[in-house]
C-alpha cells in the first residue's frame, strides 16, 4: 500500500498540536493501546491511540473535526450547499511528561 501524499498548498501553522509530533524523534516505543475516545454525546466517535514510551512519557493521539459548523449550516439550511472540501479532520496530540 502506497503512504498518502502530502499537500503543500496547505500550511501547518504554528500553534497546530501536529507540531508535536517532532518530539517522537528518538524515542523507543514501550507499548500502544488503541480504542475509542471517551466523548459525550454531542462529540462524534473518535479512534485514539496512546503511545508508552521507555522514558515514561506518553502520546495520545485522537482525531477532530469540524462537525459541530456543519452542524450549524445544515440546521440554518444550508446544508445544500455543502461540498466535501467543506469538511476538516485533524489529528489531535496529548502529551502526558
Amino acid at each position: 500500500m502506497m503512504l498518502p501524499k502530502f499537500n503543500n498548498e496547505l500550511l501547518i501553522e504554528p500553534n497546530y498540536s501536529i507540531n508535536q509530533a517532532h518530539e517522537l524523534i528518538g524515542k523507543t516505543v514501550q507499548s500502544i493501546q488503541i480504542g475509542y475516545q471517551a466523548t459525550g454525546s454531542k462529540v462524534h466517535q473518535t479512534e485514539m491511540l496512546i503511545i508508552a514510551f521507555t522514558d515514561n512519557t506518553q502520546l495520545a493521539i485522537s482525531t477532530g473535526s469540524n462537525v459541530g459548523n456543519i452542524i450549524s449550516q445544515i440546521q440554518r439550511g444550508d446544508g445544500g450547499k455543502l461540498k466535501p472540501a467543506d469538511f476538516h479532520t485533524d489529528l489531535e496530540l496529548t502529551w502526558q511528561r
